[in-house]
């Protein structure tokens, strides 16, 4: 007798270990690896969390903390951030970077309102504490503080959270995911976009794909981190022989007085009295028209005015400040109108007598405008009339006559 054939259905059964909870558990699939489906969701977060962290890790912005950290000396100038004030804080290296055209000048600057170094407190790097302002008025004020603005004293650093000068900016970047957390700078990835910098792609990409035993690749391996993104980005297009297809960056040249308006306008968020300044700026500005703001309507000490009371300083120094500002403008607009109201010009012209044996036909015009002159009606009138083309017309009899 035959024994029964095996059932070929029938699967084997393994027993794996979860990747994500390290427990054995049993199944029949040949590439399961999580137990549950709880394991692979929290397994899949946390593979994006890092992967958001490791693009935190090589962002501009972070490099951008990071030489403020060491400026200040310590990372407790990060203390309270949020999510939402770190977000925010982004807006604000984003206007600077808008309002240099992303690199081309260096007209505007982040200033503090109260002091990055001050004698007996630190002011906070929030979004709250700074202002996007005109590099000249910010290097004028220095560590002046009118009031406001968000610090931490002195005597509260630590010294474990202390940034020596010329410390790796890497590390120091690193240090700010640890003092903010992982899980903050993640979320900060993803809700305000934050990409790598353009030249440590840029850089990653020339690594992997430069020949190093070609002498002339050699060469440029070797100067690579002395070169421009724009360079970086040449060199690219060159290997892959895209030539002549660079991307240039569309930007906008804005004035000083644009990019205090917008800060103006941010600030009286928490700072309601500031409508009064944007209000008054408002009344000259909706004059002109809504690109007027583009331009410089305000004189050296009405911009000090301005920045003085975004630094914190009293409203109550402004109110005449912008009075003679309005009053300037008021009278340069004749109170709305450029021009005075439009009269029409007459021409009353006097004909000179001629002899008898040539009597001239003498034509006097009211002229009004070369519109009305065009739109007129011009199927009654004679045709001498219709022929004129001056304030008088004469015209000699004819030969025939």
């Amino acid at each position: 007798m035959k024994s029964a054939a095996p059932d070929k259905t029938t699967k084997a059964v393994r027993r794996p270990r979860c990747k994500q909870c390290r427990k054995q558990f049993r199944t029949t699939s040949a590439v399961k690896v999580f137990c549950t489906p709880v394991c692979q969701a929290l397994a899949t977060k946390l593979k994006r969390r890092i992967n958001r962290v490791e693009r935190a890790t090589n962002s501009a912005f972070l490099y951008h903390l990071a030489y403020e950290v060491e400026r200040a000396g310590t990372l407790q100038i990060l203390t309270g951030h949020t999510v939402e004030s770190l977000v925010d804080l982004h807006a604000v290296y984003l206007l600077k970077l808008k309002a240099n055209q992303y690199g081309q000048t260096r007209d505007f600057e982040i200033s503090h309102i109260c002091p990055s170094r001050g004698h007996d407190s630190l002011g906070l790097y929030h979004a709250q504490n700074l202002v996007v302002a005109p590099a000249f008025l910010n290097r004028a004020h220095g560590t002046k503080h009118y009031g406001g603005g968000l610090s931490i004293s002195r005597s509260a650093l630590v010294s474990k959270h202390a940034v020596e000068k010329g410390a790796p900016r890497k590390q120091t970047v690193e240090r700010i995911i640890a003092f903010l957390g992982a899980d903050v700078v993640a979320e900060l990835v993803k809700v305000a976009k934050i990409q790598t910098t353009r030249r440590h792609a840029l850089m990653s990409w020339l690594h992997d794909h430069l020949d190093t035993i070609d002498p002339e690749q050699r060469r440029y391996f070797d100067q690579l981190d002395s070169m421009t993104p724009q360079a970086l980005a040449a060199l690219k297009a060159k290997l892959e022989g895209k030539e002549g297809g660079a991307f240039q960056v569309k930007t906008t040249a804005y004035t000083p007085l644009a990019i205090l308006f917008l800060e103006l306008q941010r600030h009286a968020q928490h700072r309601p009295e500031l409508t009064e300044v944007i209000e008054a700026i408002c009344t000259v500005v909706n004059r002109f028209s809504v690109e007027y703001i583009r331009r410089s309507i305000l004189n050296e000490a009405e911009l000090q005015a301005v920045f003085d009371v975004l630094h914190g300083k009293p409203l109550e120094s402004i109110p005449l400040v912008l009075a003679e500002f309005t009053e300037r403008h008021t009278s340069i607009m004749d109170h709305g109108e450029r021009i005075p109201a439009y009269k029409p010009i007459v021409f009353n012209v006097v004909s000179q007598p001629r002899p008898a044996a040539k009597s001239a036909v003498v034509v006097h015009k009211v002229f009004r405008s070369f519109a009305a002159e065009l739109d007129s009606s011009t199927d009654d009138m004679p045709p001498p009339v219709l022929q004129a083309h001056t304030v008088t017309y004469e015209a000699d009899p004819l030969p025939w006559d």
